[in-house]
């Protein structure tokens, strides 16, 4: 059982990925010619930490309204620190030209701009509601035979 619920946590992680990709594609990426290795390289490292998340947020929160108060502020947080995490390793820019107030904008414009404050807590919510339709099956199952 634990594997199904691991393949629907995964599953809903991908389907909000490419959302947000796509979201992030039509109004950046295409209108603005940015190298789109950059925004698969965040992407990656975002999702990657969305299901770590979701793995331990589900276990751990039974309630939906608790999944939502906790998606919204994480799918906010996440899609943030992976921008800065890119450009400080991967560039190669000066680190002491990094100030808050730079920082602070980038990260506000990032994270309107991919809707992952939205689209995180309905892939919680989409997983929290699979599971538990696959547990009532299952158990109904187990008590027919």
């Amino acid at each position: 059982m634990k594997i199904i619920n691991l393949l629907i946590i995964v599953l809903f992680n991908f389907i909000g990925a490419y959302l947000s990709y796509q979201w992030c594609y039509r109004t950046i990426i295409a209108k603005h010619r940015t190298p789109e290795l950059y925004y698969l390289m965040c992407y990656g490292l975002c999702y990657f930490c969305f299901i770590l998340i979701s793995i331990f947020l589900l276990y751990k929160i039974n309630r939906p309204m608790g999944l939502v108060m906790c998606g919204v502020p994480i799918g906010i947080l996440i899609i943030l620190m992976s921008p800065i995490v890119f450009m400080l390793i991967v560039e190669e820019t000066n680190k002491s030209v990094f100030n808050l107030d730079f920082i602070m904008g980038f990260l506000g414009i990032t994270s309107l701009v991919t809707l992952n404050f939205i689209i995180y807590p309905a892939i919680l919510l989409c997983c929290h509601y699979s599971i538990g339709g696959i547990q009532k099956i299952s158990s109904k199952l187990a008590l027919k035979q």
